[in-house]
């Protein structure tokens, strides 16, 4: 007992205390007395509504449990909880919007025991939802809007007040003396770059609000949606699927697919590409240019690409020795794909993607077209900043999305969502 109520106390004095123990209780503490004692004074009044607060409950729930089987950090998540802390304080009032916004963390806590039950972190948690709900009925009253329809504006900005109130004391009075932050990087990664899928959502949250009144709890539907839905997406992306399970003329194909898109060719020129890809899985490239019943239908364009795949950058291969980009473009593309499956698809020596463009690399310049063995590493680490296993298949190139985002947003935002925990 005296050890665990020692250990318990430990946690209040930071690993690199340079003198700072002291401060560093005082930003713990102090926000949580603050906290209760406004409580206690401003005693404000609630309005118990249990199946809109129910169900915004189950909303938080759901997306906690989403974000767990990610194993996200809690600053990937949207901030949705925060949204819904709002959308409880407008219709029910602070201690119930208290409640469904420590859902996730009563969760991590108590049901899967993610979290110490007592630590300075849950301290700062509930201190800086308590301050924040508070500031935010603050803001409410103050507007003192006859309807919900009337008080969109300041319903808008009490979710950014609320907004910056959680993390000051969450994070940039935490964080920095438990964790060993700099402040100047807590505000640029957690505060400003989450600041524009907030707001986003912050938008919708206010709409729901409006929406309450004729609909009910129905107008929560959308929100729901909006809410878990990114976390399914990110669950899709990130599942893991072996290069391995496929063969190497299947993973030549995936990877050409990939390293064309990442090259930016046009649709015809991707067509070629796979064409190719296709035609090297039927035969062998000695008797594409023969006649065969496959043929009909087939492009000159990916039967003479299909054909000159075995040149080589210095010219020095076959059939016609062509050197450099003398070759189809379709050719080289296939080659380093054709390269790369053979060292990392199922029956080859499965090397993971980092082994493999090492080996590639070396390759360049002599063999295979170094622009395009650049390609493909850089199709490895866009891909492996959101999905961890070594031996991915690539899948951004499948996404029906353009290609500036595609290629130039998704990857950054996709490795900050997923940021492990």
């Amino acid at each position: 007992m005296l050890g665990s109520a020692l250990e318990t106390l430990r946690r209040w004095s930071p690993e690199a205390t340079d003198g700072r123990t002291g401060r560093a209780m005082a930003a713990n503490l102090v926000p949580a007395g603050a906290a209760i004692a406004l409580f206690v004074l401003l005693a404000p009044e609630s309005n118990w509504d249990p199946v809109l607060i129910g169900a915004l409950a189950a909303i938080a729930a759901v997306a906690f449990a989403a974000e767990v089987r990610l194993k996200i950090s809690a600053g990937a998540y949207f901030d949705a909880s925060i949204v819904l802390a709002l959308l409880t304080l407008a219709i029910a009032g602070p201690l119930p919007a208290l409640l469904v916004w420590m859902v996730p963390d009563a969760i991590s806590r108590f049901v899967i025991r993610q979290d110490h039950l007592l630590s300075p972190g849950l301290v700062a948690t509930v201190s800086s939802f308590a301050l924040a709900t508070l500031a935010g009925y603050g803001m409410l009253q103050l507007a003192n809007a006859p309807s919900i329809a009337a008080a969109t504006p300041a319903l808008y900005t009490t979710g950014l007040l609320m907004y910056a109130v959680n993390f000051l004391f969450a994070r940039l009075t935490f964080a920095p003396f438990y964790q060993g932050y700099r402040p100047s990087v807590l505000v640029r990664t957690e505060f400003l770059e989450m600041m524009p899928p907030f707001a986003a959502m912050l938008a919708l949250g206010v709409a729901t609000a409006v929406l309450i009144g004729p609909l009910g709890v129905f107008a929560l539907a959308p929100l729901a949606v909006v809410v878990v839905l990114p976390q399914l997406a990110l669950a899709h992306l990130g599942r893991n699927r072996s290069i391995t399970r496929l063969r190497p003329p299947e993973a030549t194909r995936v990877y050409a697919d990939a390293i064309a898109d990442v090259l930016g060719l046009s649709r015809r020129e991707r067509h070629t590409v796979a064409h190719a890809a296709m035609l090297l899985d039927r035969q062998e490239p000695a008797t594409i240019g023969a006649h065969h019943p496959w043929h009909l239908g087939e492009s000159h364009s990916a039967i003479l690409a299909a054909l000159h795949v075995d040149e080589r950058w210095d010219g020095t291969g076959s059939p016609a020795g062509l050197r450099g980009a003398w070759a189809p473009l379709a050719s080289r593309v296939v080659a380093v794909a054709r390269a790369w499956s053979n060292l990392t698809a199922g029956g080859t020596l499965e090397l993971s993607h980092s082994e493999a463009m090492l080996d590639l690399s070396l390759r360049a310049d002599e063999e295979l077209d170094p622009a395009i063995v650049e390609a493909a590493c850089q199709v490895v680490a866009e891909e492996r900043t959101f999905v961890r296993a070594p031996e991915f298949q690539p899948r951004l190139h499948r996404l029906p999305l353009p290609r500036t985002v595609r290629r130039a947003k998704l990857p950054a935002v996709l490795a900050h969502l997923t940021r492990p925990t």
